[in-house]
C-alpha cells in the first residue's frame, strides 16, 4: 500500500515540530539548571562570608551573628549547616565553638539526640558522628550507649565520635571498648583515648587488671603512649602476672614491655632482661623486651644490656648492640 505525499508531508512537519520542542525543552532545562547553580553560588558566597565573620566578630556582634545564622531558614539554612559541617573539622578554638553554637541553635543537637535512637543503623551512625562534632557533656551518655549498639558500624563511629568530643568522662567506656568481644579495632578505641584530656590513671590501672586480654593489651599500650608514670607499677605488675597466666597473651606482655621502656621504669629492668633471654618467650616478646631495655636510662641498665647481649639471640643482640 502506497502512502500519499500529503501524509508524508504532514509526518515530516510533525516530526520537525517535535524536534524543535525537544530542543527548546533541553535549552530551557539547561538554562534553569544554570540559573539555579548561579543562585546557589551567590547564596554560598553570601553564607560563606557570614560564616567567616565568626572568626573576627567579638562579644555582642558575635552573639548577633550566631543568632542570625541560627535563624536562617529554608534552602539557605540548609546550606549554612552543610557549610559549617564541612568547615568545622579544619578549625579549632573559639571559632569552632562559635560554629558549634550555630549548629546547636539550629536544632542539630536535638535532632541528632533523637536520631541516635532511630531504627536505621545508617541514621544512628550519622547521628553519632554529628554528636561527636557538637561535643559537650550531654553527648557522652548517648555515645557510650552506642558503643554497645547491635551494628558494628555504629559502634565504630561512636568510638571515633567520643574521641572527637574529647570529654574525660568517656575514658572508662572507651577502655571497655578495647574488649575482644566489642568488635571495635584497638586502633580506633586507642586513638579516641589518646584524644581525651585530663586522663585518669585509675581507669587504666583497672584496665590492666581486667579479665579481658584485649582491655589489658589496649590499656598497656595507651599508658605508654600517654607516658602515664602513675600507672607504671600497675603496668609492671600486669606484665609479671601475664607471664604467669595459663592463657598468657604475647601481645599483652609485649605491650607492657614496650610501655615500660617508654616510661623508663627502672624496677622492670631485671624482668625485661629475663624475658629478652628466655627461650620460653616468643621471638616477638623477646624483641619487645630488648627494645624496652634499650630505652632504659642509667648505668645499671647499661650493665644489664651488656650481660643480655652475651646470652640473647641474634635478633635481640642487634637491638641492643648500639644502645
Amino acid at each position: 500500500m502506497l502512502v500519499s505525499w500529503d501524509v508524508l508531508a504532514v509526518a515530516v512537519i510533525v516530526l520537525g515540530a517535535a524536534c524543535v520542542l525537544a530542543l527548546a525543552a533541553v535549552v530551557l532545562i539547561k538554562a534553569g539548571r544554570h540559573a539555579r547553580e548561579r543562585g546557589r553560588s551567590v547564596h554560598d558566597e553570601a553564607i560563606r562570608g557570614r560564616i567567616m565573620m565568626l572568626a573576627v566578630a567579638e562579644d555582642d556582634a558575635l552573639d548577633e551573628l550566631v543568632s542570625e545564622l541560627s535563624r536562617t531558614s529554608g534552602a539557605r539554612g540548609e546550606r549554612v549547616e552543610e557549610t559549617l559541617l564541612r568547615m568545622i573539622p579544619e578549625v579549632r578554638g573559639d571559632v569552632r565553638e562559635a560554629m558549634i553554637r550555630v549548629l546547636a541553635g539550629r536544632g542539630l543537637l536535638r535532632r541528632s539526640l533523637d536520631r541516635i535512637h532511630s531504627r536505621s543503623a545508617i541514621q544512628r551512625a550519622a547521628a553519632a558522628e554529628l554528636l561527636g562534632i557538637l561535643g559537650g557533656r550531654e553527648v557522652i551518655d548517648p555515645l557510650t550507649a552506642a558503643l554497645r549498639d547491635k551494628s558494628l558500624e555504629v559502634r565504630l563511629v561512636a568510638a571515633r565520635a567520643l574521641g572527637v568530643a574529647a570529654q574525660p568522662e568517656a575514658g572508662g567506656h572507651l577502655v571497655d571498648a578495647l574488649s575482644l568481644t566489642s568488635g571495635i579495632p584497638h586502633s580506633v578505641a586507642a586513638t579516641a583515648l589518646l584524644n581525651l584530656p585530663e586522663q585518669d590513671p585509675a581507669v587504666y590501672i583497672e584496665g590492666l587488671q581486667d579479665r579481658d586480654a584485649g582491655i589489658r593489651y589496649g590499656s598497656a599500650a595507651v599508658v605508654g603512649l600517654l607516658l602515664m608514670s602513675e600507672a607504671a607499677d600497675a603496668l609492671f605488675d600486669c606484665m609479671v602476672a601475664e607471664r604467669g597466666r595459663q592463657d598468657a597473651s604475647d601481645v599483652v606482655i609485649a605491650a607492657c614491655a614496650r610501655s615500660l621502656g617508654r616510661l623508663g621504669h627502672k624496677p622492670a629492668t631485671t624482668e625485661l632482661a629475663d624475658i629478652s633471654c628466655s627461650s620460653a618467650a616468643s621471638s616477638s616478646v623477646r624483641q619487645a623486651a630488648g627494645e624496652a631495655l634499650r630505652a632504659m636510662p642509667g648505668a645499671e641498665a647499661r650493665d644489664v644490656r651488656r650481660r643480655v647481649i652475651e646470652h640473647a639471640d641474634p635478633d635481640v643482640r642487634r637491638i641492643l648492640v648500639d644502645a
